[in-house]
């Protein structure tokens, strides 16, 4: 159970985008700005995080005083090349705990058996092949359709989503038998 432990997230200070789609971010004089991010689990889940703590993905629908209102409103202020909308929202948050692991391994190179969360997944029986398919965002089949694997684990918090990530493995591996 990873309960007891708090929440760890890559925080950028950019909307994800998969590593090959990175110029927009990375080419000067552009940079990415990263942080990672703890918090107790038992005193705000994954969902609140990114609602209340970060705000709506617009901004415009954001919760006063959450880091995207806070962003839109001071934008000029801050120096922003243009106003925050949906897709340039000044801040992004993995979606889950998942997907933070995919992106530290993405964009930081982390080894999966060194973080914490990578050696979880590898202890429910999520493959090292499989986590690394998966750190790509493929469509995986559960439910009787094919999804995202970021859309069927986001905003769980880190049990729930370690839980539904052994049993989407599970159900792909037998139905490669």
């Amino acid at each position: 159970m990873l309960t007891s432990h708090a929440y760890s997230l890559l925080l950028l200070s950019c909307h994800f985008t998969p590593p090959h789609h990175t110029r927009r971010y990375t080419t000067a004089p552009a940079s990415i700005h990263y942080y990672t991010v703890e918090w107790p689990a038992a005193d705000l889940s994954w969902s609140d995080f990114r609602g209340k703590v970060l705000g709506a993905t617009d901004p415009n629908e954001a919760e006063a005083g959450s880091a995207r209102r806070s962003i839109l409103e001071q934008w000029e202020s801050l120096g922003l090349p243009g106003k925050p909308n949906t897709g340039d929202n000044g801040v992004h948050a993995s979606a889950s705990p998942f997907e933070a692991l995919a992106e530290r391994v993405n964009w930081l190179g982390q080894d999966l058996e060194r973080d914490v969360y990578g050696r979880g997944l590898l202890g429910a029986g999520v493959t090292a092949a499989t986590l690394g398919a998966w750190s790509q965002d493929p469509a995986v089949v559960y439910g009787g359709k094919a999804q995202s694997i970021f859309d069927l684990l986001e905003d769980l918090d880190a049990d729930a989503c370690l839980e539904k990530a052994a049993d989407i493995s599970a159900t792909q591996k037998a139905a490669a038998l």
